[in-house]
C-alpha cells in the first residue's frame, strides 16, 4: 500500500519525487494545504532519494501524505484499495459520489487505475452517469481532464464501451444548452463519447442531446477541429438522406491521416451521393482496398460504415465487397459488432443469390447482444428484411410485414418504407 500511495502522490505533484528539490516542493505544498510541518528529509527518505536510509514511515507521515491526495488519513486511503470485489468496488463509488467531493472522487478512479482494476470501465461508466443525472457537469470535466487519469490512454474498445453507455444515456436527459456545448468542446467528453456513440435510431429527433449538438454545430456555436466538424458533417448527412431531406454536394474526400472509422464514414457519404446520382464507385473502393492491402492496423475499420452503407443503399456489389474483405482481416475483425454486422451482410447477399441454406445456417450465428447498441433498431431493421424473405406462406408474411411496418414507425425515417422491404432483393 505504501508503493501506490508513493504513486498516487506522485500522480498528484505532477512529477516523480527523485531529488531533494521534489521533497522540498513536497513539503512546501503539505504545509501550503495542511499547515503541517513534515521535513522535506523524512520525504527523502520515504521515496527513496536517500539511498543510504533505512527507514520505516511513520503513522503521521502517512496520515499527512494520504490527506495529501484527498483521503482523511491513512486508515481511509487503505479502505479504498481497489482489489476489492466487485461489489465492495461499487459501494465505494456511490459513496465517494454520495460525497459530491471530486477530488476524492477522482482519487478512487486514480487508484483503480495504478491497480488496474478489471472493472474500471464499468465503475467509470457508472459514475459519468450518475453525475450526468445529477447534472453534476463540473465534475464530469474535471474527471475527463484529470492527467492521473489519462482517459485518452484508454484502449479504442474500451472507449467505444464507455462512449456506447454514456451515449444511450444522453438519448434521454436533457442537457443545457450550455452544457452541451461544454462538453462538445472538453476534448476528452467528445472524443469519449460524442464521436463514438452514432444514435442511428434518433437520427430524425428534435430535442434530444445529439440532435441538438449537430444543430449548436451547424450554427458555429462550438468550436471543433476540422477532423471532428467532418464527423458531424458525415452524419448530418446521413440524417438528410434518411429523412428524405435535400443534401448539399459533399466536397470533402477521404485523406490519410483521418482515424479509420471517420475515414470510412466520409467514404460511406460519398458512396450514397454517387447512388443518388448514379455514379461509379471505383475510386472509392479502388482506395479503400489499398487500405485493406496495406501494412496498417486496424485496417477493417476502414469499411466499417461501408458495411452499414451497403445495406441501406441495397448495393450488392459493395455488399461483395464488404464481404471479400474479410480475407484482409487475418481473424481479427474490428469487434464482435463488427462480425454481427458482416454476418447480415453475408445472410443478405446469400439470399440474394439464392443460397438459402447457406443464409438459413448462418442466420443461426446472429446474436443480437452483438450488435453496437448505436446500430441495433437500424440492424433488426435488416432482419426482420431477411425474415420476410425466408417465410413463404401468406399468413406468415403478413405478420413480418407488420413487425416491419413497426418498427420502421418507431424510426420514423422516410427512407424506409414498404416498397423498401417488398422489393428489397429485386
Amino acid at each position: 500500500m505504501e508503493e501506490r500511495l508513493k504513486a498516487e502522490v506522485e500522480l498528484k505533484l505532477g512529477r516523480k519525487i527523485v531529488s531533494r528539490g521534489d521533497c522540498q516542493l513536497l513539503a512546501d505544498l503539505i504545509f501550503e494545504q495542511q499547515h503541517k510541518h513534515v521535513s522535506y528529509n523524512t520525504f527523502r527518505r520515504f521515496f527513496n532519494v536517500d539511498k543510504t536510509a533505512v527507514h520505516q514511515a511513520s503513522i503521521q507521515t502517512l496520515n499527512v501524505l494520504s490527506s495529501f491526495i484527498g483521503f482523511s488519513n491513512y486508515f481511509s486511503f487503505t479502505s479504498g484499495d481497489p482489489s476489492k470485489s466487485s461489489w465492495e468496488l461499487q459501494n465505494e463509488l456511490y459513496f465517494r459520489l454520495s460525497e459530491d467531493n471530486t477530488t476524492m472522487l477522482l482519487n478512487f478512479f486514480i487508484a483503480c487505475r495504478i491497480q488496474k482494476v478489471p472493472q474500471f470501465i464499468e465503475l467509470l461508466t457508472v459514475c459519468f452517469r450518475e453525475l450526468l443525472l445529477s447534472g453534476n457537469y463540473y465534475s464530469v470535466h474535471e474527471i475527463c481532464r484529470s492527467r492521473g487519469l489519462n482517459l485518452l490512454d484508454l484502449s479504442y474498445s474500451e472507449r467505444v464501451q464507455f462512449g456506447r453507455s454514456v451515449g444511450l444515456l444522453l438519448r434521454k436527459i436533457s442537457v443545457p444548452k450550455k452544457e452541451i456545448i461544454a462538453l462538445a468542446e472538453n476534448n476528452i467528453f467528445l472524443e469519449m463519447v460524442f464521436l463514438i456513440f452514432v444514435d442511428y435510431s434518433s437520427l430524425n429527433a428534435t430535442n434530444t442531446t445529439h440532435i441538438r449538438l449537430m444543430e449548436s454545430i451547424a450554427k458555429g456555436e462550438i468550436r471543433l477541429k476540422k477532423k471532428d466538424a467532418l464527423f458531424f458533417q458525415c452524419l448530418n448527412y446521413l440524417s438528410n438522406f434518411l429523412t428524405g431531406q435535400e443534401n448539399t454536394s459533399f466536397r470533402v474526400n477521404p485523406q490519410n491521416g483521418l482515424h479509420p472509422i471517420l475515414y470510412s464514414r466520409v467514404c460511406s457519404v460519398h458512396l450514397i451521393e454517387n447512388k443518388l446520382m448514379n455514379k461509379s464507385n471505383d475510386r472509392i473502393l479502388n482506395d479503400l482496398q489499398n487500405k485493406l492491402e496495406g501494412p496498417l492496423e486496424n485496417k477493417m475499420d476502414y469499411i466499417f460504415e461501408v458495411i452499414t452503407t451497403s445495406l441501406l443503399l441495397k448495393d450488392f456489389i459493395l455488399m461483395e465487397f464488404v464481404l471479400k474483405s474479410e480475407a484482409y482481416a487475418g481473424g481479427k475483425l474490428y469487434q464482435a459488432s463488427h462480425l454481427q454486422h458482416v454476418l447480415i451482410v453475408k445472410i443478405i447477399f446469400q439470399l440474394k443469390n439464392g443460397l438459402i441454406k447457406k443464409a438459413k445456417k448462418n442466420l443461426i450465428h446472429v446474436n443480437k447482444k452483438g450488435w453496437g447498441r448505436s446500430y441495433f433498431d437500424v440492424y433488426d431493421l435488416f432482419l426482420i428484411i431477411i425474415t420476410y424473405k425466408l417465410v413463404l406462406d401468406d399468413v406468415s408474411r403478413k405478420r413480418v410485414l407488420n413487425s416491419y411496418v413497426k418498427k420502421v414507425k418507431q424510426l420514423n425515417y422516410s427512407y424506409f418504407n414498404r416498397a423498401f422491404l417488398i422489393n428489397y432483393f429485386d
